[in-house]
């Protein structure tokens, strides 16, 4: 299953590609919305005496398939449970695990007095030792005796159905919540959550994508995650057109999240709708929402994509001098890229020369060069001005060049060969030619300027 990401390139010389936060990282800890990893065996014993009377009386499962045991314990063994249980609720475990054991090793005990003590060693499992896998162990085998009460043995079956997809057994996970679905005759939010998500795991999103509808349709607070997990269902699928209405219905459900907000931005790019994604997050933005150096990139690079630099410049800027984005090659060589989008190339060189400080090689040093001879050609005229940018551009491309290799070092020769040649020094210009023919890109090039220096 592919992980989003967003092969977008922007139209800028750094070619700086449109980033995006990947599904899967904001999938990865969606919560259930009801079951908890580690508590719900132990709250439901805790609660079993408080809730006799009320189980008596109603029956919260009257289409349950599940023919309901015939519960019964012996006197000697009912004591012993009840004296474990008792251990177990003032936390003395070893007390209470010796107890269970007693009465798993009895000869003499019934099929329910067993499940009671899988249950309870269940729940030492999970309060004492946090082992999952031995809490999975009990429980499955106090499931395959099948004769707890049908309140009992449904929430256990749906605990070990989550615990199941918590250690990423997302195929037990599935097939156990189908057997509650068919044994209890009813159907819950928290059920179908944890159906969809293995699904998702499992990679059959078409399943996981009905699902999780289910779960959000059967609930009166859908969880958040639930809706990224039903657009991400479409997203792996290239079905964009899908995962944005599903992502647009969403916000309107949950307006303030920020989880929702990008992840729609990100698949409005992958719908060819990058002018619906800009307004969107900088509508987060001006709200407040987007504060994070990632959520901040990626703002300024929508701008950029969308031939906003003054837009793109303001929220670099603003990021810097808050100290949201740290000055670092990235996001300086982004704001020397939109100052060049812009068309302000005096600013442009002065951030790429900064920006190289903290390069490895010289490419960033050989973009300031480039502009700084592009400055020069606007002093046309203004042979001293003109002069002086030259010699900038120079020693910046010379300083560039003490970095190699590099991508665009035959270029950096080149355009070292035409600074000299217009300040007048032609043997230093047709060495720089020279060495430029030594590049595959650049040969054909370099060899026309030693034509034309040649003439000169």
């Amino acid at each position: 299953m592919k992980r989003l990401a967003f092969p977008i390139a922007v139209a800028l010389l750094s070619g700086a590609v449109l980033v995006a936060v990947p599904f899967s990282a904001a999938l990865a800890q969606i919560e259930t919305g009801g079951v908890d990893k580690r508590a719900a065996n132990t709250r439901a014993a805790r609660n079993a005496e408080k809730n006799k009377t009320k189980q008596a009386t109603e029956n919260p499962y009257p289409n349950a398939s599940r023919k309901e045991p015939e519960a019964k314990a012996s006197s000697k063994l009912g004591k012993k449970i009840d004296k474990a249980v008792k251990a177990l609720y003032d936390e003395k475990y070893e007390e209470a695990e010796q107890n269970f054991n007693d009465v798993l090793a009895d000869a003499k005990a019934n099929d329910y007095e067993k499940a009671m003590a899988y249950q309870g060693l269940a729940n030492i499992a999970n309060d004492r030792d946090d082992d999952v896998a031995k809490v999975l162990e009990y429980t499955k085998k106090s499931l395959d005796l099948n004769a707890l009460p049908n309140v009992t043995h449904f929430g256990a079956l749906l605990q070990y159905a989550n615990l199941s997809m918590s250690e990423e057994k997302y195929a037990d996970a599935v097939t156990t919540i189908d057997q509650w679905l068919a044994q209890t005759g009813t159907e819950k939010d928290t059920a179908y959550a944890i159906k969809a998500q293995s699904l998702y795991r499992l990679e059959k999103l078409d399943e996981a994508a009905a699902a999780v509808r289910k779960a959000i349709a059967l609930s009166e607070k859908p969880n958040e995650g639930w809706y990224q997990l039903l657009m991400a269902c479409y997203y792996e699928q290239d079905k964009f057109a899908e995962a944005v209405v599903e992502g647009e219905a969403a916000l309107k459900v949950l307006p303030g999240s920020k989880a929702i907000t990008r992840l729609l931005g990100n698949v409005y790019i992958q719908a060819e709708q990058p002018d619906k994604a800009v307004a969107l997050l900088s509508a987060a933005y001006q709200s407040g929402m987007m504060t994070t150096e990632s959520e901040i990139k990626q703002l300024y690079q929508l701008y950029n994509f969308g031939e906003r630099p003054l837009e793109a410049i303001k929220v670099i800027e603003d990021g810097l001098a808050k100290g949201v984005l740290p000055r670092n090659l990235d996001h300086l060589r982004a704001l020397g890229d939109s100052y060049r989008l812009a068309e302000k190339p005096v600013d442009a060189a002065r951030v790429f020369g900064e920006a190289a400080q903290f390069a490895t090689d010289g490419e960033v040093k050989f973009l300031q060069a480039y502009t700084l001879y592009e400055v020069a050609g606007n002093f046309e005229g203004d042979k001293s001005a003109e002069a002086a940018k030259l010699t900038e551009a120079r020693a910046a491309v010379q300083e560039a060049l003490k970095k190699t290799p590099f991508k665009s070092e035959g270029q950096a020769w080149i355009l070292l060969g035409n600074c000299e040649l217009e300040l007048g020094n032609k043997p230093a210009a047709i060495a720089a030619y020279q060495k430029a023919t030594g590049f595959e890109a650049t040969r054909a090039s370099a060899e026309s300027w030693l034509k034309n220096a040649a003439r000169m």
